[in-house]
């Protein structure tokens, strides 16, 4: 089965619910027939859970805010990791709490598995910003990324994306665009307009191949973090079609059939998860 497209959801409309040693999760988007998964964990303050004989799928860990140790890795804020899958699950402990974006593989994935696949511990802060991959269509947006991880086999890519304020552009309509392998994002911060209207911290979505989207622009700026599960090189099919800029667009999200009529809520309240 596949994981269904999300375009977009705001996380705070998304409930918390129980999870392991005390901790709490919103599911924000899931494979049903496998462990492949996209999730906000929650660790209260004073966390702490023993290491596991237990092997665990592969996982990438964004720190979004707070702080974690894991596996013995002090972890603080937009720390990233990759933990292969087949590794046994390691300690986790947080003396202040921190809330961590998830992204979990299939158990079955063979590209992310120990032996193929190999672990990823960065602070991201210390990165430095390439501004050197600018695709012509979208130099409105002044755009940097920093590559945190290339899957072995070209399986995926993640990388942290941000925009520059004032990123729209003199012309009244843009291309639309597709890409031939899904595409994941979560808004860190600042906000961008979109078809579906204003993506504000918080926001996440998920595109299966071939989803038309766009265009995109940024009156204030943004910072995301994106997967390109499929490929390692983000390939973009532009399309002759031409649409109004979005700004001032009205909310209407694209959602799974059966998703809470919650998840669907303009969001008008504070940034935090």
């Amino acid at each position: 089965m596949a994981r269904p497209h999300i375009e977009f959801v705001q996380t705070q409309n998304v409930d918390w619910e129980p999870a392991e040693a005390g901790a709490s999760r919103k599911i924000l988007n899931a494979d049903p027939g496998s462990s492949e998964a996209t999730l906000l964990i929650r660790y209260p303050v004073g966390y702490s859970a023993p290491a596991s004989s237990a092997e665990m799928p592969a996982e990438e860990y964004f720190v979004l805010e707070g702080d974690i140790t894991i596996g013995g890795r002090q972890c603080g804020r937009h720390a990233y990791g990759f933990i292969p899958g087949g590794s046994r699950t390691p300690a986790q402990s947080s003396a202040g709490g921190a809330t961590v974006l998830v992204f979990r593989y299939a158990e079955d994935d063979p590209d992310s598995l120990a032996g193929t696949a190999d672990p990823v511990a960065i602070d991201t802060p210390a990165m430095p910003w390439d501004v050197s991959t600018y695709d012509p269509k979208l130099t409105h947006l002044r755009l940097a990324r920093k590559v945190l991880r290339l899957g072995p086999n070209n399986s995926c890519r993640t990388f942290l994306l941000a925009g520059m304020p004032h990123g729209v552009p003199p012309e009244t309509e843009l291309p639309a665009e597709t890409h031939d392998h899904c595409e994941e994002m979560f808004m860190i911060s600042g906000s961008m307009w979109a078809p579906e209207g204003l993506m504000q911290p918080g926001a996440y979505f998920f595109r299966p191949p071939h989803i038309v989207h766009g265009p995109h622009v940024s009156e204030f700026g943004f910072f995301q973090i994106m997967r390109s599960p499929m490929t390692n090189a983000i390939v973009t099919n532009w399309s002759d079609e031409m649409r109004p800029l979005p700004i001032g667009a009205p909310y209407s999200p694209v959602m799974p059939e059966g998703t809470p009529q919650s998840w669907a809520r303009p969001w008008q309240g504070e940034p935090g998860l």
